[in-house]
């Protein structure tokens, strides 16, 4: 699995991530994290089942 599905997977789960979660995930991994955060929080009304529905390995 990777980096980035195993953040995404854990913010899943837990609802939050740490910072040492951020520094093991490449800038584009970063990228693509934090856009997929902002689509959860505007359309998925921040409700945990629905974080990740869209996501593409990138």
């Amino acid at each position: 699995m990777s980096r980035l599905l195993e953040t995404v997977e854990k913010l899943n789960q837990t609802g939050t991530i740490g910072l040492e979660d951020f520094r093991k995930l490449k800038m584009k991994e970063l990228e693509v994290l934090t856009e997929e955060i902002k689509e959860w929080c505007l359309y998925g009304n921040g409700k945990p089942e629905k974080l990740g529905k869209k996501h593409k390995e990138h």
